[in-house]
């Protein structure tokens, strides 16, 4: 295959999906590189919420609130339906640790633009009929986040890239990387080489993987992230409910400890999704452990006991990366020009129009609108490898 192209977006999820699109709007010959099919990662395994409330607190409020602003017409724009509809977030707190943790986030999220409440137990009933109040103390409350089909918005980038030339080529791994003089060449895959002076990377947890195809050593573990998926009911949830367990943790432990905390939404079709199990991994799979399923329903039970009827249909688990200071890789790698990386998102969902349109100012004009000094590969370096 001896293929050539203006600039090669590797990984097919959300954010290559978007990056691919708003390349291809631009004008950018294109092509769109993933080892597996369709959305094959961690966004196959998602629960499409447009999350706010849970953003990096120190770094990341202008991406947060510019990301959010992105899917007013975002359906207008791809003239298909994503599934896009509002609904709130619920993090729920069990104790006082919490509470605490939740009146320091409140004050942190006021600051800087975003509205959200504490309330107490005894109105939870009124956010979330079906909630049991009374292992809790409140929860902290956002009334306008948001919920997308994962494969529909997905499709739909795609969709439109393919309008303007997009070329895709899945089950295609990526082997190793041409470059010469500290320059980026030509892409090499299990599917012979591809030849571009630009590459973006939006391969979460592979992208420690390709690093050591360049001789880096890019500091992104991932976890394996595990839920459950119910058949469908009637739609009986206002809110994505989570756990502010989930910043008491530093991590997932090791491979023998899961970590959980409880992340509940209804999806457009009316299943139940129901997690989350978190598993330290250095190797991916697919299958959920049976330990990890029973956790995962005590968890949910706890807070809903009315679920004890739900009909599991399926389970799956994902590698989902992330970063020791929560803030994504994103823009020019160092030491090699035409590479740039997106990847690593905290709440990738509601990033995903912003980023699409960010990678493509830079690989057109070198700057972009998003101030992102903060979010830049190997910025704890200050030199490349």
């Amino acid at each position: 295959m001896g293929s050539t192209f203006d600039v090669i977006v590797v990984g097919g999820g959300y954010i290559g999906s978007s990056v691919a699109c708003h390349l291809s709007r631009a004008g950018l010959r294109t092509a769109l590189l993933d080892q597996g099919g369709f959305a094959a990662g961690a966004s196959r395994a998602n629960f499409g919420n447009i999350q706010i409330q849970d953003l990096e607190l120190n770094k990341s409020f202008d991406m947060i609130r510019t990301a959010s602003t992105r899917f007013e017409k975002l359906e207008a724009e791809l003239d298909r339906k994503v599934g896009l509809r509002r609904l709130g977030s619920l993090l729920l707190i069990e104790n006082e640790q919490q509470w605490k943790l939740m009146e320091t986030r409140l004050e942190a999220l006021h600051l800087g633009g975003i509205p959200s409440e504490l309330v107490a137990a005894r109105r939870l009933g009124e956010l979330e009929p079906l909630i049991d109040p009374s292992p809790l103390l409140g929860a902290l409350y956002h009334a306008r986040e948001g919920q997308v089909d994962p494969f529909l918005l997905i499709n739909a980038y795609l969709v439109q890239a393919r309008r303007r030339g997009l070329q895709e080529f899945y089950f295609t791994e990526v082997t190793g990387f041409s470059v010469h003089g500290g320059r980026l060449q030509g892409v090499l895959t299990s599917q012979g080489r591809f030849s571009t002076a630009q590459v973006v990377l939006c391969t979460g947890a592979h992208t420690r993987r390709l690093g050591m195809l360049l001789g880096r050593e890019w500091d992104i573990p991932y976890v394996l992230g595990q839920a459950m998926v119910t058949e469908p009911i009637r739609p009986i949830l206002h809110n994505h409910i989570s756990s502010a367990s989930f910043f008491e943790q530093a991590g997932a432990g090791n491979a023998e400890t899961i970590g959980v905390g409880l992340a509940v939404s209804q999806s457009h079709q009316g299943q139940m999704l129901l997690g989350e199990a978190l598993v330290a991994a250095d190797a991916f799979q697919r299958q959920v452990p049976r330990r990890a399923l029973g956790v995962m329903a005590e968890c949910v039970l706890r807070h809903f006991p009315s679920f004890c009827s739900l009909r599991v249909q399926r389970s799956w688990s994902a590698p989902v990366a992330y970063t020791s200071d929560s803030c994504p890789w994103l823009g020019p790698v160092q030491g090699i020009e035409g590479l740039l990386i997106a990847t690593a998102f905290r709440s990738t969902v509601i990033v995903t129009p912003l980023i699409g349109e960010t990678v493509a100012q830079l690989v057109t004009s070198g700057k972009c609108d998003l101030i992102i000094d903060d979010f830049l590969p190997e910025r704890n370096r200050g030199h490349a490898q």
